[in-house]
């Protein structure tokens, strides 16, 4: 792996902050404190050796302003695409304007790909008219990308894997039983976050060489009968920690910054999206 001069960060959780800063200082790499407008950022243009963490949407506002940021891992693609005895439920990434005929008269669950958006979160749709509905209101662009899901899954608990290649390297429970999320939460009688960890390497075990992502977050859940599924994949540099390892956390951000990564899994900022 690459050697990086310096982590630029801007993580708004100040737990989280210290944990991989401490982290940092343990390998002695330096940690450059991004601040909160990305407008402010300078020296974008000679940040050859940087490692990034940020938010999705702020590392964007850098690269259109000139920044050469190369991260990667695993796209709503690599996602949609993962076996259904993987996630439990049959997926498809569809952009806005064809996602109302995919769902036609059938209930499903609609959420965006790969952003954020405060009027459009993952929700349940009753039919396409009722997704169009939604999609007025959020005023989508027309290229935004929706993940269709046949069905919510009905789950005792979720976790949050952070990976390399076919290795798990920080894991943490976040929903168990309904008690959402705290430092304690991982000594719940009812976690399963070793496991969850597991059927997570397994499940990279089996996928080709070629279809390994370097790196991802992937969020588990299971269910009452004890099976895990695949909930959904994010972003190392934007994930929230939990109760994950920052090391292992660190690693797999630095990972993600890697330029000697495939080009299939260089990631590609989603479109800018209207408020």
């Amino acid at each position: 792996m690459r050697q990086f001069r310096m982590l630029a960060m801007r993580v708004r959780s100040p737990e989280a902050s210290a944990a991989l800063t401490h982290a940092a200082r343990r390998i002695d790499l330096p940690v450059a404190q991004l601040p909160g407008d990305p407008a402010e950022v300078t020296g974008l243009r000679s940040a050859d050796g940087v490692a990034w963490r940020a938010a999705g949407g702020y590392l964007t506002t850098l690269i259109a302003a000139g920044a050469d940021i190369r991260l990667h891992g695993a796209s709503p693609s690599w996602f949609a695409g993962l076996p259904r005895d993987v996630t439990g439920r049959d997926i498809r990434l569809v952009s806005v304007g064809e996602a109302p005929d995919l769902v036609g008269s059938r209930p499903a669950v609609a959420k965006l790909a790969d952003e954020k958006h405060p009027a459009f979160s993952a929700a349940w749709v009753r039919n396409a008219d009722d997704l169009r509905n939604r999609l007025r209101t959020a005023r989508l662009p027309a290229d935004s990308t929706l993940i269709i899901m046949d069905h919510w899954l009905d789950l005792a608990s979720e976790y949050r894997v952070f990976t390399i290649g076919r290795e798990p390297v920080a894991w943490s429970p976040y929903v168990v039983e309904g008690e959402e999320w705290s430092p304690t939460l991982r000594h719940h009688r009812a976690s399963w976050h070793d496991e969850a960890a597991t059927f997570v390497a397994l499940m990279l075990a089996d996928l080709p060489h070629e279809d390994v992502p370097p790196t991802a977050v992937i969020d588990v859940g299971r269910t009452e009968s004890g099976d895990f599924a695949v909930l959904e994949v994010n972003n190392v540099w934007s994930s929230g920690l939990y109760s994950c390892d920052p090391d292992g956390v660190l690693r797999a951000v630095l990972a993600a910054n890697d330029p000697d990564c495939a080009p299939r899994w260089r990631w590609q900022p989603a479109p800018a999206l209207g408020a």
